[in-house]
């Protein structure tokens, strides 16, 4: 299970309550919780001394959880947190995630020689779940860009909606994520059992992309939503033409046979038998006049 000097501990919790009497048996402060039921603003770093005089540092994360294909365009958090000391290195999980499997599988392709560089471990793979996460999106942004210029069906639309709200969620759980970080790798225990410094930077290289990556996507959906209106205002500007079109070529022969039903005296054919076909050619003649006209405008278009 890696180097010796690795004690992992992994803590089960189905709740809240669940998880404050597990962290109360270490003797940590239980405040820490606060916010995980709002995943996106939870994540967070605090050192102090337990009652053991350990110095201990726990942070708190947000990974993503592993969803079906279907579910894809879904952005479902999954808060723990990872308390770590010269003696154990605990992690608190949701009994549903699968980060222990993530974590074992860690631990047992490397050689750990620090809980630090477990933790910074684990910190890449977070990272690579987010990358992954957005690159579904950019497949769905692909989808929906070809699609836009042959439909503009309540489901795009739909869709659309879900996948800004998963970027707005992603972009504000890194930025909270960011500050957590930023708290952890400012802490001397951090670094100076880090073997290898690199990781540090590896991780802030990995964070920054993602977080530009958001932002690229976010620009993207708007760009989107907005060709979405354009292409649906240029639709109904095409639909309102025709039926005005259609609705002068109509009035023509309204107004003519409007005319002839006039009850005076003086109407051509009033008094012939041809009169109502001649109403009728005349409001043909001009009917036809009409379109041809707006036909070679292209007003009904």
């Amino acid at each position: 299970m890696g180097s010796k000097k690795i004690n992992l501990k992994i803590e089960k919790f189905s709740g809240l309550q669940s998880l404050s009497t597990r962290i109360a048996q270490y003797n940590f402060p239980t405040n820490i919780t606060a916010g995980m039921e709002t995943p996106v603003v939870f994540p967070r770093t605090i050192d102090f001394i337990n009652g053991e005089q350990l110095r201990t540092c726990i942070i708190g994360l947000c990974n993503l959880k592993v969803t079906t294909q279907a579910d894809n365009y879904k952005v479902l958090l999954d808060p723990f947190l990872i308390a770590s000391n010269d003696t154990e290195l605990v992690f608190f999980i949701h009994e549903s995630s699968h980060n222990e499997k993530d974590i074992y599988k860690l631990i047992n392709g490397h050689d750990f020689d620090s809980h630090e560089a477990v933790i910074a471990a684990f910190l890449l793979q977070i990272y690579s779940n987010y990358r992954t996460k957005l690159s579904h999106i950019k497949d769905q942004l692909e989808q929906l860009e070809a699609n836009s210029s042959q439909t503009t069906k309540n489901e795009e639309l739909i869709q659309l909606k879900n996948i800004k709200k998963d970027t707005v969620i992603l972009e504000h759980t890194l930025e909270t994520q960011h500050q957590a970080l930023e708290h952890l790798f400012k802490l001397d225990e951090f670094s100076k059992n880090l073997t290898d410094q690199t990781v540090i930077y590896n991780i802030k290289t990995a964070e920054r992309q993602i977080t530009k990556l958001v932002e690229v996507y976010r620009d993207l959906i708007d760009a989107i939503s907005g060709l979405f209106s354009d292409i649906m205002s240029n639709h109904l500007n095409h639909l309102m033409k025709y039926l005005d079109s259609a609705a002068l070529v109509i009035s023509i022969p309204t107004l003519i046979a409007g005319f002839w039903g006039m009850n005076t005296g003086g109407l051509p054919g009033r008094h012939s038998e041809q009169g109502f076909l001649l109403m009728l050619l005349v409001s043909g003649v001009f009917t036809i006049v009409a379109w041809i006209i707006l036909r070679f405008k292209k007003f009904n278009d």
